[in-house]
């Protein structure tokens, strides 16, 4: 009995019936092929898009072999009419000097990426941990004592200094549970975090920190099983690579070349 063939890339068991690897997205040859003819492209084939269904699950590719690729829910090459999450035009994957990026096209969700090393935040960026979407506030600081026109003191609650807050973005852009950082650092996770949520079953123990130092934020994922993805601020142009991957509404896309 002939033994399965495993993938050139990762080694993973594949089938003769397989195009690709359904763990990297690698593209198979096919029985009696030379290289150059996989895909008709060889080794100047185009970038392709996964979709990602969870694991083990059946899975689309969508070849970029163009200059530029709209994805959206009505308009464009890459289509997911059953996503409402996804607006009509949401993104755009275009080639500049054969490197593949990624840009918004002004959606109502945004589109995100998952973060490799630490990225620097600012007031009001937004990120997803597991299937949390948070959002990201500068602290107030020391706020000053206020008084009335006669000098008298206002009344309040004691304002002890803070280096930044995360707000949960519930639906219909609604905020729901928040916290502001006493220190530094502040962990996420599913549990014995300083932000936890414990019934987030894609989210794992320790998921990601942010972490403020002379006075910038930082996000970084800590080595979670589903990552950490950071959402595209308007009109900034993503540099893609090879294992990427980009939320495209509820749809999650590996890049693979």
């Amino acid at each position: 009995m002939e033994h399965d063939a495993n993938c050139p890339r990762c080694g993973a068991q594949t089938l003769p019936e397989y195009k690709f690897c359904l763990k990297c997205g690698n593209p198979l040859q096919a029985a009696g092929a030379s290289p150059t003819q996989v895909g008709g492209m060889g080794a100047k084939a185009k970038a392709r898009l996964i979709l990602v269904k969870g694991e083990g699950g059946d899975t689309a590719s969508y070849t970029l072999g163009g200059k530029e690729h709209i994805c959206g829910r009505t308009q464009g090459i890459v289509l997911f009419p059953d996503d409402e999450t996804v607006s009509p035009v949401h993104a755009v994957f275009f080639y500049r000097d054969g490197d593949l990026y990624v840009q918004d096209k002004n959606s109502l969700n945004g589109t995100y990426v998952r973060i490799r090393d630490e990225i620097e935040m600012t007031d009001g960026d937004t990120f997803i941990v597991g299937e949390q979407v948070l959002v990201y506030g500068e602290g107030i600081g020391k706020a000053p004592a206020e008084r009335d026109k006669a000098g008298t003191l206002f009344l309040c609650s004691p304002c002890l200094d803070d280096y930044f807050s995360l707000t949960q973005l519930l639906a219909g852009g609604k905020p729901g549970q928040s916290i502001k950082a006493r220190k530094p650092q502040l962990a996420i996770g599913r549990e014995q975090a300083d932000l936890s949520f414990p019934d987030d079953r894609f989210m794992s123990h320790r998921h990601a920190m942010v972490e403020k130092r002379t006075g910038k934020a930082f996000l970084r994922d800590s080595q979670s099983r589903n990552g950490t993805f950071f959402k595209l601020r308007a009109g900034t142009e993503y540099h893609l690579s090879d294992g990427d991957f980009v939320f495209i509404g509820r749809q999650l896309l590996k890049v693979a070349f």
